[in-house]
């Protein structure tokens, strides 16, 4: 239990680290422009900070601090069902009880708590493993969760970046400028 928590709280660390990074862009992502019409070195610095403006506030996405949904959700600690404990001592003993009270209605109480606690283990370490297995598939259906999570979220901030290189380049070229 202690163990499932302590690894579900590095994830979330984890993710919040990685949500916090910024996101490395391609290589063809970087816009050039090209002042077409002769503009100034201070008019294109003018016109990339209106431009700048106009295509935040058009794509809803800031390239100077890229962000989208908030982070997952950290994992719920709610009290996890407990493991059966001592699976193949208790089920042995309560093989054997009830074994021997077969056993002695049968005539040989000890050969009927023998063979109870045997089954009785038997049980008790399948149930066990049963519980373990279920645990683990819940572990591995949670991780599936972040990663579709961080796989939505990063598609989400790469849609938000063309969005806002379009509106600028748009802007960039109604302002006379080659854009690349």
């Amino acid at each position: 239990m202690k163990a499932t928590i302590l690894n579900w709280v590095a994830i979330y660390l984890l993710l919040s680290v990685t949500m916090v990074l910024p996101v490395p862009t391609p290589a063809g992502a970087q816009l050039y422009a090209y002042p077409a019409r002769g503009q100034s070195p201070q008019q294109e610095e003018s016109d990339k900070g209106q431009c700048y403006g106009w295509a935040v506030q058009q794509s809803g996405f800031n390239p100077a601090n890229p962000q989208v949904a908030a982070p997952p959700p950290p994992p719920s600690y709610y009290p996890q069902p407990q493991a059966p404990q001592g699976g193949l001592f208790r089920g042995a003993l309560g093989g054997a009880a009830l074994g021997a009270v077969g056993g002695a209605i049968g005539g040989d109480a000890g050969k009927g708590a023998a063979i109870g606690a045997g089954v009785g283990g038997l049980f008790g370490m399948m149930r066990r493993h049963r519980y373990m297995e279920e645990e683990q598939q819940m572990q591995q259906q949670q991780m599936q969760q972040q990663q579709g999570y961080m796989a939505q979220e990063q598609n989400a901030l790469a849609q938000g970046r063309g969005n806002y290189n379009r509106a600028f380049s748009a802007c960039m070229t109604a302002r006379g400028y080659t854009v690349n």
